[in-house]
């Protein structure tokens, strides 16, 4: 539907990056094709506007994903905050954002404070980034790529934060949410069995 297609556009414009424009239409292409050429049992094996930004990374030179474009204001936090939890009560998927976050914030928690010893505004420094904000409450929870089931979408979103963290702690990629996502989706079709 035109309504789909609007939502994964604003997801890659809102988070993708790229210095040529055909990277954004590249993006938009893959992302549409794969709504309807990856498909299991009726749901996407991708998140479309996901799928989009990876195979942009990996298959241009043009592409980027800044996880400090928009900034780290406690205003901003509220905002993304309030809007994201109105969308998230209206399609009931808040669990999946709330673990996510909280499993992230646990991990996180635990490497830099406990054992590294950090003062806690580096963890909140890590938590204000709108990008991560707008990848937990707006691509995470696509109806069509998480399990049906809240049971199962608990240890999902857990899969996703933790390799979220692996990916950023000891591999120091500053798009860990983005791989992690690809990585989980597929997977979904096991938490839905």
């Amino acid at each position: 539907s035109v309504k789909s297609a609007f939502i994964t556009a604003f997801g890659l414009s809102l988070l993708l990056k790229a210095s040529a424009p055909w990277v954004f239409a590249l993006a938009a292409f893959v992302a549409i094709a794969a709504k309807f050429l990856l498909r299991f049992k009726g749901k996407h094996l991708f998140n479309p506007a996901n799928i989009g930004i990876v195979v942009c990374l990996l298959f241009t030179n043009q592409a980027w994903v800044s996880p400090g474009q928009w900034g780290n204001d406690t205003i901003l936090v509220f905002f993304m905050g309030v809007a994201g939890l109105t969308v998230l009560l209206r399609i009931n998927r808040l669990e999946t954002t709330l673990v996510f976050l909280a499993a992230l914030l646990l991990f996180q928690y635990l490497r830099l404070i406990t054992y590294l010893g950090w003062d806690l505004a580096v963890l909140w420094h890590k938590f204000s980034s709108g990008t991560l904000l707008l990848f937990a409450f707006f691509m995470i929870t696509d109806p069509m790529t998480i399990p049906n089931h809240k049971k199962a979408r608990i240890p999902w979103a857990i899969a996703v934060a933790f390799i979220t963290f692996i990916l950023s702690q000891w591999f120091y990629v500053y798009t860990a949410a983005i791989w992690a996502l690809f990585i989980v989706t597929p997977l979904t079709v096991l938490f839905d069995h």
